[in-house]
């Protein structure tokens, strides 16, 4: 018998297979400790982490209260172990390898030699490391202190937080803590107050040496404790400009792989390219919403003709050459105003 089948065939394929959204919020903390012996655990507070046995003591501990305790407050930290015998880059890389959605990372790292460890792995992979100190040397003029080793590296993927008065507790977790969960694009990284963090008082002199070598430091303006410094990775890049950066990086990969992924195939014609360029344009658009790129100079995008590709080219099925130029938003640290007044 002749049924609807028979005249109309329809067939549906769903297109449901999504690329996972890379973090660029959450935070991880690497201490040694024997509190759990997996490679890493999640928790959303810090009571969960005393169920486990952690102690108040405990570096871990006192790390993740101080970021949930800031405002806005975090939703979750990655608590790592790291085992005696590793180095820093080498748990650090057991910790990615086991889970990689975490971005900002804080280790219990004391010694220079530690700090730089973890600093020298960070560089190579898209995060962010940031350390705490409290050596008076980096106060002065000098270039052995571990702010002075880092800035000489031009590491942009490090950045530390100088504070002498937070006496057992995790001044960087604060600072991390705060920042971090904003979304990218939308905060610099300074004038904010750490909940639990005591503020410094400096000289003129010491905060010229801060700022020389590329630290932020924690100090009181006008009667608020504030972050301060230049808001800058040991390399004296913005670290709002490096977030951005890996946004836009993460989210092109996500959008165009997810394009190849969910479509049964881009021609290498023009209009195959096209679609290409519309995600590349896409998240180029997003990023000036975000405010990580200005929205008052369009960006720039230029795609490669693939009629002017030699067949071996087109016959690599790679696409080159898809280039973009896009100005920062960037962001206002200090003002100066220039006036006059008269009778």
């Amino acid at each position: 018998m002749a049924t609807i089948d028979n005249v109309v065939n329809v067939t549906i394929t769903a297109e449901t297979n999504f690329v996972t959204t890379r973090d660029l919020n959450t935070i991880a903390i690497l201490s040694e400790h024997t509190r759990f012996v997996e490679t890493y655990r999640i928790y959303q507070d810090a009571d969960a982490m005393l169920d486990d046995g952690f102690l108040v003591s405990d570096f871990a501990y006192k790390a993740a209260l101080l970021v949930f305790s800031q405002n806005p407050r975090a939703n979750q930290v990655v608590v790592g172990r790291k085992e005696n015998a590793d180095t820093y880059a080498v748990s650090i890389g057991k910790l990615k390898d086991a889970y990689n959605q975490w971005y900002v990372i804080h280790t219990d790292a004391n010694t220079d030699a530690e700090i730089l460890s973890a600093a020298g792995y960070i560089e190579t992979i898209r995060k962010l490391h940031i350390y705490h100190t409290s050596d008076v040397g980096v106060l002065a003029a000098t270039t052995t202190d571990i702010a002075a080793q880092l800035e000489a590296l031009n590491y942009n993927r490090t950045f530390g937080i100088y504070n002498t008065n937070s006496a057992g507790t995790v001044p960087a977790a604060a600072y991390a803590g705060r920042y971090a969960p904003e979304p990218a694009g939308s905060i610099t990284w300074v004038y904010k107050t750490l909940v639990g963090i005591v503020a410094d008082t400096f000289t003129a002199t010491q905060e010229t040496n801060l700022k020389a070598k590329n630290i932020n430091y924690y100090t009181t303006i006008e009667g608020v404790d504030v972050v301060y410094g230049n808001g800058v990775v040991a390399s004296g890049e913005y670290i709002d400009v490096m977030i951005g950066i890996d946004w836009i990086h993460a989210r092109l990969q996500e959008r165009i792989f997810g394009t190849l992924l969910n479509n049964r195939k881009i021609g290498y014609t023009g209009d195959g390219v096209a679609k290409i360029e519309a995600e590349v344009r896409a998240v180029l658009v997003e990023a000036q919403d975000r405010g990580i790129l200005a929205n008052d100079t369009p960006p720039v995008i230029k795609v490669p003709n693939v009629l002017a590709l030699t067949p071996a080219q087109r016959n690599t099925r790679v696409l080159p050459a898809i280039t973009f130029r896009a100005r920062l938003a960037g962001a206002i640290h200090a003002v100066d105003i220039v006036g006059s007044v008269y009778p």
